[in-house]
């Protein structure tokens, strides 16, 4: 087989990368985010708090983004529900689920209470994230969370729910009777 060699010209090569380069560039601002949605970390008005990112909907549920408030002042409770599993609060990536089971329980979930009672901008929707949320509010805005750990509502087992620290970025569990910082959140689905 024989080889066959093309040389083409600096400049016309340089053209022919730097205009792919800016088609790529524009497909993807494109994508990454509809009109009038906030970059992230900013605040977004009417909606409660910041924008920490758009989160993939559980199951074929609805994208959302993950709307962060402002608080006045630090939250901080214990998980609660020692010693008993909650049905129902156990998934990683579902807050809202989780909050509501937590609620619905008949042990005491100061955690979950007190997220689900936080209003802003007339929203009274908050709740207690899940673990992957929390994951994805400290990969995209870490710098509107207190450097130390937050509880999930994500349940580990019968004496342990999980905990986002957001001085080093470490997931871990803690025991329910501990008291740690609330961070309520809510969803806006465009």
């Amino acid at each position: 087989m024989e080889q066959v060699s093309i040389s083409i010209d600096a400049g016309v090569a340089s053209r022919i990368i730097q205009r792919e380069f800016d088609r790529l560039l524009n497909y993807a601002a494109q994508d990454a985010a509809p009109s009038g949605v906030p970059a992230l970390g900013s605040y977004w008005p009417g909606q409660g708090g910041y924008n920490a990112g758009l989160v993939r909907g559980e199951d074929g549920g609805p994208d959302y983004y993950l709307i962060v408030p402002t608080l006045s002042e630090q939250l901080r409770a214990e998980w609660g529900g020692r010693g008993e599993e909650c049905e129902g609060a156990s998934s990683m990536s579902d807050g809202l689920a989780n909050t509501r089971a937590l609620l619905a329980d008949s042990n005491e979930h100061p955690a979950a209470k007190l997220a689900s009672e936080f209003t802003a901008d007339e929203h009274n929707d908050f709740y207690l994230p899940a673990r992957r949320e929390l994951q994805v509010a400290e990969a995209n805005v870490p710098e509107l969370f207190e450097k130390a750990y937050h509880w999930s509502s994500s349940q580990f087992s019968a004496y342990f729910a999980y905990i986002m620290g957001f001085e080093v970025g470490w997931l871990y569990y803690d025991g329910k009777i501990n008291e740690r910082l609330v961070r309520p959140v809510r969803r806006f689905i465009p």
